[in-house]
């Protein structure tokens, strides 16, 4: 399903994960990473009709052990204390342009936000999923090879 995670993470580096960020990460999210430490998804791309959306997931960022992005919870608390982010968007994946896919952590949607409108508003935040787990099985292969 994902192509080049990071090392494998254990429930020990997610509760060192969680003490850093001073929250639990949301279940869902957190088994999915059990799983898939960051990487690649090999079906990549999002659709969303009922708003007209298409977009394409560059990558996961991973957590605790470094590949080739910056690690989860660093993107984090780096947005939330220059004031970039509401802290309660966790971002875990961007697409091509720098966009953030982020699990609301009120209510564990998912949603895209467009970082290259400025300030983060209400008009730059884009609903895709109820959970985690829906979003995850509703990518899709990219249409063009």
């Amino acid at each position: 399903m994902f192509m080049e995670c990071s090392t494998q993470l254990t429930i020990s580096d997610v509760n060192d994960v969680e003490t850093i960020l001073g929250f639990k990460l949301p279940q869902q999210l957190k088994e999915h990473y059990l799983q898939f430490n960051g990487g690649v998804p090999v079906k990549p791309c999002y659709y969303a009709q009922e708003v007209d959306l298409e977009t394409e997931i560059a990558e996961f960022s991973p957590i605790k052990h470094k590949n080739s992005s910056k690690l989860l919870e660093e993107r984090y608390l780096d947005l939330i204390n220059r004031d970039v982010l509401p802290n309660k968007y966790l971002p875990f994946a961007n697409d091509w342009g720098g966009n953030l896919f982020c699990i609301d952590l009120e209510n564990d949607s998912v949603v895209l936000i467009w970082m290259d409108l400025g300030e983060v508003t209400e008009r730059s935040i884009n609903f895709l999923s109820n959970n985690f787990v829906t979003f995850i099985n509703n990518l899709e292969a990219s249409e063009v090879d």
